[in-house]
């Protein structure tokens, strides 16, 4: 039978003060584990700023849920993270971020290419001549998602326009760019 580490022991110690409702303790679950949230809610999310706002909302429903926990189920980090991707803002965001990939892939697909890096590069050798013939909104449409890394739903929204209308707007537009920017 394997004995428990001593980080095992101190975390059962900090999870039975922290259920028993000690703000002390609470400030050092969320110091020692708000980091390793953040990093997953990132690489998830892909957005720093967006990350950390869903953390603290987590770690506010941690704090509220936290005699729902039961370490015989599973480990804390394992809940703490069950909760943040249970959070209306993770799945507001996941749920964006999901749609983003799933468009761009697509259009990697049907390209046969990565299009962010061969669209970016005949920018970069064309110069003001890129896109030229472009209608000015998905111009402005390609520069956002292609050069500023805005997601297509964040994209749609600053444009006015659904993401639907902008997806098969772009359709319409790499299309049309297939002879001078797609070889």
């Amino acid at each position: 039978m394997a004995t428990p580490s001593s980080l095992d022991v101190i975390d059962k110690n900090m999870v039975t003060l922290f259920q028993q409702g000690n703000e002390d303790d609470y400030l050092k679950l969320y110091n020692k584990y708000a980091p390793a949230v953040l990093g997953v809610l990132t690489r998830t999310i892909g957005d720093q700023k967006l990350a950390e706002d869903c953390m603290h909302e987590a770690f506010f429903k941690i704090w509220s849920e936290r005699l729902n926990y039961d370490p015989s189920k599973e480990r804390l980090f394992t809940w703490m993270l069950k909760i943040a991707k249970t959070s209306k803002l993770y799945g507001a965001l996941a749920k964006e971020k999901f749609l983003d990939d799933e468009i761009r892939e697509g259009f990697d697909l049907v390209y046969a290419c990565d299009l962010k890096k061969y669209l970016q590069e005949k920018q970069r050798t064309e110069g003001e001549q890129f896109a030229a013939g472009v209608d000015v909104i998905l111009r402005e449409a390609i520069r956002l998602i292609y050069f500023e890394s805005y997601g297509f739903a964040a994209a749609a929204e600053k444009l006015n326009m659904s993401v639907e209308n902008l997806r098969g707007e772009m359709v319409k537009t790499l299309k049309q760019l297939k002879g001078s920017v797609l070889s």
